[in-house]
């Protein structure tokens, strides 16, 4: 049987990614927060990342950032194969160490064959305290230091297919982030006088063109297609995690006349992809207080309904499901605990979005109303 974690707590006082504060050396400090200005990139990143403490002491360590939503994750691995994989899985760009905010999350891989010394069930997660994970091919151990997090992930099975492999980090990380407060949604999120606005749904449910709409009219893109989400205690937040937007060829009739891009296929559909802000106002990476989350799908009359907050809950665990695991029922009870804070704060409709978008004018003067 599994054993329980005690809940991750951030330390207070770490500054939020891009936000001055970061750490506690009150001297000059790089971009990795190891107070050194040396100017030879390699030596900053292994001044942080002090490979002499790992299994794996190949000094041709590749390092990169992610950026997901207002989280900066700084990464090392023995090869490049795992900074791709977490780029492809999170569909984010790479980013060079010093080229992004000081960190909230250090992920260090190494690579040890072998197996784990605890009992795993099938497809399952073991948690053990203080802060390991394990699944059947990777396991974790979270240490917390001055500043942020600092995570080991251990690949003890290195022979796994690429699909395999995605399986294995997407449930690890996502569970680290969860243990942080954080879950990530595949939404667009505008603000629109000062009101966040997410947008969930999945592929050709309208989330780009409402989005692109709405800016049009004045709003602030957040994200066109993933958020981070998060409970701060007090309100829930979110953060866009892309600078790009993928336009669908009847938003683009509707909303641009003809954009000179060539269309290329994303998830089966061809669409034209833009950097968001050549077009609009956008500002990706920051929190913003979520007001109302949406539902969207398209279908032959425009309608707003309003939903019970239960059914906020039931559809985003739906919705986390499938890249997740759960460690039993504690686990369980967590996540259903984090998602009805969020349900509690936050109003939630469905939205039926008419196919001539004629409706679109009405959503924008419900958000104008709606208080």
């Amino acid at each position: 049987m599994p054993r329980w974690i005690l809940d991750y707590v951030v330390k207070p006082g770490v500054a939020a990614c891009g936000t001055a504060g970061h750490g506690s050396s009150s001297g000059p400090r790089d971009a990795f927060g190891t107070g050194e200005n040396t100017k030879n990139p390699k030596a900053r990143q292994k001044a942080f990342f002090d490979v002499t403490d790992f299994i794996d002491t190949d000094s041709e360590r590749q390092f990169g950032a992610l950026r997901l939503g207002n989280l900066c994750i700084h990464i090392s691995a023995p090869s490049r194969m795992y900074l791709e994989d977490f780029a492809a899985i999170y569909a984010a760009a790479l980013h060079d160490l010093d080229k992004i905010p000081p960190a909230e999350l250090y992920l260090d891989i190494v690579e040890n064959p072998g197996k784990p010394d605890v009992e795993i069930p099938e497809d399952g997660l073991v948690i053990v305290p203080p802060g390991e994970l394990y699944t059947e091919a990777m396991f974790t151990r979270t240490t917390f230091g001055n500043g942020a997090p600092r995570v080991r992930l251990t690949v003890m099975d290195t022979s796994l297919r690429m699909d395999r492999r995605h399986m294995y980090l997407v449930v690890l990380l996502n569970k680290i982030l969860f243990q942080m407060g954080y879950i990530r949604l595949h939404s667009s999120a505008v603000s629109l006088d000062g009101k966040a606005n997410a947008f969930i749904g999945d592929r050709g449910a309208g989330k780009s063109t409402t989005c692109a709409y709405l800016a049009k009219r004045g709003g602030l893109i957040l994200a066109d297609d993933d958020v981070m989400m998060r409970f701060d205690g007090k309100s829930v937040l979110v953060s866009g995690c892309d600078e790009r937007m993928r336009i669908m060829p009847d938003t683009e009739a509707y909303l641009f006349g003809k954009l000179d891009v060539r269309p290329q296929e994303f998830g089966g559909f061809l669409k034209k992809e833009i950097r968001t802000a050549t077009q609009f106002s956008t500002d990706p990476y920051v929190d913003h207080g979520l007001h109302r989350i949406f539902f969207p799908k398209v279908g032959e009359n425009f309608l707003i309904k309003r939903l019970p907050p239960s059914q906020l809950v039931m559809r985003l665990m739906s919705i986390l499901v499938p890249a997740n695991r759960f460690a039993g029922h504690s686990d369980h009870s967590k996540t259903l605990q984090m998602l009805t804070d969020i349900a509690d704060r936050v109003s939630v409709f469905e939205l039926t979005l008419s196919r001539d978008f004629k409706g679109l004018d009405d959503l924008f003067d419900f958000l104008r109303s709606d208080e």
